[in-house]
């Protein structure tokens, strides 16, 4: 086994029951999906060639630190997912917390295909994760364009912005609802995950600040933009001075994970 996965193992025992579909047969991803079930509740999902990254990255490195996460959250949260790929961040929150409530949002309808097919496979889920085809915004638009890779399957780069990855050729037009309407339709939000591939700011900066400051935690993604508004000093001194308390992990020298606590 090599040195990361000797790292990693631990998390991926806490995340997976059946971890030897993982440590034995990822080798196979190219030929079959991998077929895996979550613990402590039990969810099952595939994951194909195009996802083992995503899943990797989620499951096994353990990307949002889910047992610390999962200290700030209630036994029932509310939890709003901004870019929610195939949900698999929204499997592993139901994994552990079975009264979890999640309104996931995703623009790609391939990702969302995947994703309702794991939603109908499972009961646990049916009631529980709700996901909508659409793109979320700070700003009040009926539609966006996305830029993306020109293929078939699911899309982990999709961004608002033309020239993000060098392989976003093709570009779609997408609905879009507010970060504002959907936050005033729940008294209470306790956790909100973006993962919008630089769309962060624009929704953040323009949803009023008394719609935000009802999220008690924030999980985010940031990317470096720019040397303006769009970068992450700017984002990490905006949620302080709304009243939140941050921590800041490096990903790469562009990209970080920043974990947002509301201070009341």
């Amino acid at each position: 086994m090599k040195k990361d996965d000797l790292k990693n193992f631990p998390h991926l025992v806490r995340n997976i029951s059946n971890w030897t579909e993982y440590t034995f047969y990822k080798g196979e991803r190219g030929k079959r999906p991998l077929r895996f079930r979550t613990r402590p509740n039990a969810i099952r999902f595939e994951v194909t060639q195009s996802l083992y990254w995503v899943f990797k990255e989620i499951f096994v490195e353990d990307f949002y630190d889910i047992r610390r996460l999962l200290r700030h959250l209630p036994q029932d949260p509310v939890v709003i997912d901004v870019g929610a790929n195939t949900g698999l961040f929204d499997l592993l929150i139901l994994s552990k917390r079975k009264d979890a409530q999640v309104i996931a949002f995703e623009p790609l309808a391939t990702n969302v295909g995947i994703l309702q097919k794991t939603i109908d496979a499972n009961p646990i889920l049916q009631e529980r994760l709700r996901v909508f085809q659409k793109a979320v915004t700070g700003a009040p638009v009926d539609s966006i364009t996305l830029y993306m890779e020109d293929t078939s399957d699911n899309s982990e780069i999709a961004s608002v912005f033309s020239d993000f990855d060098q392989r976003n050729t093709r570009s779609i037009t997408v609905l879009a609802v507010t970060l504002s309407s959907v936050l005033r339709e729940h008294e209470k939000v306790d956790l909100l995950k973006m993962d919008c591939e630089g769309s962060e700011y624009g929704i953040l900066y323009d949803t009023p600040a008394e719609d935000l400051r009802r999220i008690r935690v924030m999980a985010i993604e940031v990317h470096q933009l720019d040397k303006e508004r769009c970068n992450l000093d700017a984002l990490d001194a905006y949620l302080e001075s709304l009243g939140y308390e941050t921590t800041v992990t490096p990903i790469t020298t562009t990209t970080f994970y920043l974990e947002a606590h509301h201070a009341s």
